[in-house]
């Protein structure tokens, strides 16, 4: 690898418009709960609506699939989830293989009231 080569963040502008709304209206159905960033990505995918924007929002990358999963998963929707203002980021996921993300580092939320 070049010294030159210079590591530019992907824009998630694009992405983000299109997720965030479906995040914010899925994050406004839960009840009062603690769930896992890659628990909210299953209930998230089990929504056709909702997986169409998912599906949208990646295809806004240049990237291969697996390296689009990173970006959507560890960067879009993370600060889509930052951005509730009835969640609070309780910590990492450590040692619970059923909540570890594949393409994230997954990380614990609790949603603070109904």
């Amino acid at each position: 690898m070049s010294h030159d080569a210079v590591f530019q963040e992907p824009d998630i502008a694009e992405a983000l418009g299109i997720l965030e709304p479906v995040v914010a209206e899925l994050v406004e159905d839960l009840p009062a709960c603690r769930f896992s960033t890659r628990r909210f990505i299953e209930i998230l995918l089990g929504n056709e609506e909702y997986n169409e924007a998912y599906e949208a929002a990646l295809r806004t990358f240049e990237f291969d699939r697996e390296n689009g999963l990173k970006i959507l998963h560890g960067q879009v929707i993370a600060t889509a989830l930052r951005h509730q203002q009835t969640l609070a980021f309780v910590g990492f996921v450590h040692g619970e293989p059923d909540h570890v993300d594949p393409y994230c580092h997954s990380a614990w939320w609790r949603k603070e009231r109904d």
